[in-house]
């Protein structure tokens, strides 16, 4: 029986999550992993509201996993170490992560492939709809002006739109903690999760024969605490919910 580590970051959705998707594609069962890494408090961005969201964030994406018969496996440390850790007792045979932009993410990606060389697959236009570096001018690096840039982007092609997993089988025996609680300081603050996003989202009156594509990223230091993507019939998502429903995600590493 195959396995894989499905290695949670910024995005904290089942929905539309192209390293879930692989995962539960290619292997027999699936281990959801989130790592809470002490260097993000060490540098001093684990504010209370931003460890209040990111918990929110954790315990829905938990409960989500749990109504599909897996669990969200939390574990503390290094990152890559605390991967490499549970996909060696697992057996894991790949293990999935979304490709970040961050000089932090970026040195994540280069601990976890020294440590599982040909094992890590890293996944493109999951934090981001196209892939950072896919639009460029001709001749040059990057653009100067936004209307070309926002016309190329427009015109770009997108990856599928991939359903959340109906069914994910995790094994059993696997350590780890329970997800965080921590209440925020501002009793304003919305609540985190994808449940609670796309709630939201269906809130918005907007015409549901409209096709829109949205990304809002609300970024702070150190912890990214909002994503919100979608390239949707919104009519078709209020409906059934389907796998071109919009997603959104709680993002939660540096």
């Amino acid at each position: 029986m195959t396995v894989a580590v499905a290695l949670f970051t910024q995005d904290l959705r089942l929905h539309d999550n192209p390293v879930l998707h692989t995962a539960a594609r290619t292997a027999d069962q699936v281990v959801p992993l989130f790592v809470l890494d002490p260097d993000v408090a060490a540098v001093g961005f684990a504010a209370p509201n931003r460890q209040a969201f990111l918990a929110d964030c954790l315990t829905d994406l938990d409960g989500s996993l749990r109504r599909i018969g897996s669990r969200l496996v939390l574990r503390h440390g290094n990152p890559a170490e605390q991967t490499a850790r549970v996909a060696t007792e697992t057996g894991a045979d790949t293990v999935h992560v979304a490709a970040g932009v961050s000089a932090f993410a970026r040195r994540r990606e280069t601990r976890l492939r020294r440590l599982l060389g040909g094992r890590l697959h890293v996944h493109d236009a999951v934090l981001t709809i196209l892939p950072p570096g896919q639009i460029t001018p001709a001749g040059r690096d990057h653009y100067t002006v936004f209307t070309p840039y926002h016309r190329a982007w427009q015109q770009a092609p997108r990856r599928p739109v991939h359903p959340a997993p109906r069914h994910l089988q995790t094994p059993d025996g696997i350590a780890g903690t329970q997800p965080p609680t921590t209440r925020p300081h501002s009793p304003a603050l919305p609540p985190g999760g994808e449940r609670a996003a796309r709630e939201q989202w269906r809130r918005w009156d907007i015409d549901g024969d409209t096709d829109l594509t949205v990304t809002v990223n609300t970024q702070g230091d150190g912890y990214d605490l909002g994503v919100f993507y979608a390239d949707v019939d919104l009519d078709a998502t209020a409906a059934a919910m389907t796998g071109t429903a919009p997603t959104s995600t709680c993002n939660a590493t540096k």
